[in-house]
């Protein structure tokens, strides 16, 4: 595949990083979009491919001006991989909050229409593109106490399945992740008593998310792949 402008939302860390890092040894320019402008612990034989944007995915003008800076510097944009999200649960809907409703729905599908929205038309001006979503396990195997995130990341698989449908003429496909637990180091101090050989790797699951973004990856469209591991 040439070599790809790529925006990653939330790969500074965890999941995300093993996306970034992919792409950028892919040979590809990667834009890292965080709230703030942090600086990941990166391979330094690849930091001169990937840059950093600071941007709230969740507000529509930080995230226009988040893209307009993108394609300022490489006149175009190509693939979009949307990992920004996050987990809140232990209520039952009899007794969750209406601020946690909001705080999954904004964090997890607001920020993923966002993006996805504004990153069309530059990939409808040269007519090739992809968007990778991230959803979750949650959004088909629902459990009890964790509404409001099963529910955000099952508005992301709809997202995705009415995207592909309307840029489909243009090249540009659209196909979601379903992550169970991803063995990360932040996963692991918050589960300790877990089997960790059980959950997927985040270089594993960014080696699905280089394949979605590939040419030989065209016919996928409207897709959530689940990357459960053995869990």
């Amino acid at each position: 595949m040439p070599a790809r402008t790529v925006i990653v939302s939330g790969g500074a860390g965890g999941v995300g990083l093993a996306i970034t890092q992919r792409f950028a040894s892919e040979g590809h320019r990667v834009f890292v979009v965080e709230r703030e402008a942090v600086r990941a612990h990166l391979d330094p034989h690849l930091s001169d491919r990937i840059s950093f944007v600071a941007a709230d995915v969740t507000d529509e003008a930080s995230v226009v001006a988040a893209m307009g800076q993108v394609q300022q510097a490489t006149g175009r944009l190509d693939v979009l991989v949307n990992v920004v999200g996050g987990y809140a649960a232990g209520q039952p809907i009899s007794e969750l909050a209406a601020a946690t409703w909001d705080h999954m729905m904004n964090l997890n599908l607001r920020s993923a229409f966002l993006m996805a929205k504004h990153a069309v038309p530059p990939m409808i001006a040269h007519d090739w593109g992809r968007i990778i979503n991230f959803s979750a396990r949650a959004a088909r195997d629902t459990a009890a106490n964790a509404g409001a995130y099963a529910v955000s990341k099952a508005g992301v698989l709809a997202l995705t399945e009415v995207q592909a449908k309307e840029v489909l003429a243009h090249n540009i496909t659209v196909n979601a992740v379903l992550p169970s637990i991803v063995d990360t180091a932040a996963n692991r101090t918050a589960m300790p008593d877990a089997d960790f050989a059980h959950w997927p790797k985040a270089e594993e699951i960014a080696g699905v998310v280089a394949f979605l973004a590939s040419e030989a990856a065209g016919l996928i469209s409207g897709a959530g792949i689940p990357v459960y591991g053995r869990g």
